[in-house]
């Protein structure tokens, strides 16, 4: 009975419950009225415009938490031992802003591996045509598509990262727990479809917004950023400028491309989405 009320498993299973209780409050306040003003594309357009089912997207999720479950489980068993013994030693102000601290610079590392990731997975024609177009079949995004794609690309791309992350940063079990549904949150915010930051913080902090510009045709080779930070982009020249306007006739939002900083061109890279896109 320990086991299954340890930070071990709180760290498996907590980010996936999350994951499915915020997903399920998007999706619930989705079929009112409420949110219909801040949507950044139409119901119509969620239906026809993407290239798989909810049910297998649904099916595809579940899976990959299965995945998660055992990964996460085994990592934090691998590298949280004494990190939960000295979390457990201590309850002062102090090992809380440490452990707040060990969180920030897993996020950053995760986010930079994210991003690193991301990019690669788009100007690599293999990686993309075998592997990150799973993810492209959502075009108008929702909340619990949000970690739709390859199996593999979820080892290479979270495992692999979230692994490099807990390395650097040292974080307990309980920590890991913290981070991970933080991830989980900030995920679906992206990936919800709606647009609710107020337009100051948009160039700064990514969002529906953002990350809505690298599903559409026109962004998908900018806005690689995933998660947290779009100084990534903002760094590395592939930053999509926006708008967000009101949709004609009202009911709603719409994205507005702008003019694009130029992105150098490889051998890798002529009509990598396209190609991949037609060949799905």
């Amino acid at each position: 009975m320990e086991v299954l009320y340890s930070d071990e498993a709180l760290a498996a299973v907590a980010p996936i419950a999350v994951y499915w209780a915020y997903s399920g409050v998007h999706m619930a306040i989705d079929h009112g009225r409420l949110m219909e003003r801040y949507r950044l594309s139409t119901k119509e357009d969620e239906d026809s415009k993407n290239m798989v089912s909810k049910r297998d997207v649904l099916l595809n999720v579940l899976f990959q938490h299965f995945l998660q479950l055992l990964s996460v489980a085994l990592l934090t068993m691998v590298a949280g031992g004494s990190s939960n013994a000295a979390a457990a030693a201590t309850t002062s102000s102090s090992s809380y802003l440490g452990a707040a601290c060990r969180v920030a610079v897993a996020v950053v590392v995760f986010d930079g591996y994210r991003y690193a990731w991301h990019r690669l997975a788009h100007r690599s024609r293999f990686l993309y045509r075998k592997l990150h177009s799973w993810h492209h079949r959502i075009v108008v995004p929702y909340a619990y598509g949000t970690i739709y794609g390859h199996p593999l690309e979820a080892l290479m791309a979270d495992t692999v990262g979230v692994s490099l992350a807990l390395f650097v940063s040292g974080l307990s079990p309980r920590a890991t727990a913290m981070f991970l549904t933080l991830c989980n949150i900030k995920g679906i915010d992206n990936h919800c479809g709606v647009c609710l930051m107020p337009r100051f913080l948009q160039p700064l902090w990514n969002g529906a917004a953002y990350h809505g510009v690298h599903h559409m045709p026109g962004g998908v080779r900018h806005n690689f950023s995933d998660l947290f930070f779009v100084t990534w982009d903002k760094l590395f020249g592939t930053q999509m400028p926006y708008a967000v306007e009101e949709r004609p006739g009202g009911g709603g939002l719409k994205l507005r491309l702008l003019r694009p900083k130029p992105v150098p061109k490889t051998r890798l890279e002529p009509s990598v989405e396209s190609s991949a896109t037609a060949s799905s």
